[in-house]
């Protein structure tokens, strides 16, 4: 077995026996700060450039008004007349238009093939009243 030299220390760069070992560590570290400050809060700018922010995931309705999910795995998205509503799971639209939820923060929602949802916890109405608007910064 070759012997290798020990660490040499040149100032304050360290270069070991693994070639590319601290630029790993500093690509680790840099997604991990990515995924952390992405999680904190959902913004989007509105039509007059006024930045809003949400706990949860935020959408834009047909006017350019921004309300985000006021529940961090919520959900917000655009009904197909173009306004927002939001649950507290993940929702969808059923056969008669409806728009459900879970109950469940974050909980999921399944369309069997016969049409019918069956929601994790139960089943409740997407409304614009489980929105939030909050300008940045407040």
């Amino acid at each position: 077995m070759p012997i290798r030299s020990p660490e040499v220390l040149t100032g304050a760069v360290r270069t070991s026996q693994y070639p590319g070992h601290a630029q790993g560590r500093i690509a680790v570290a840099l997604l991990g700060f990515t995924l952390v400050s992405s999680a904190d809060a959902a913004c989007l700018k509105d039509a007059k450039g006024e930045v809003i922010c949400g706990a949860g995931p935020c959408a834009r309705d047909q006017r350019g008004d921004v309300y985000c999910a006021s529940l961090r795995f919520g959900s917000a998205f655009r009904t197909r007349d173009g306004w927002i509503y939001c649950g507290t799971g993940q929702c969808t639209v059923t056969r008669d238009g409806n728009y459900v939820c879970s109950d469940v923060e974050g909980g999921a929602v399944v369309k069997q093939v016969d049409g019918a949802v069956r929601c994790e916890g139960n089943c409740e109405y997407a409304s614009w009243q489980s929105c939030e608007r909050v300008p940045a910064g407040r």
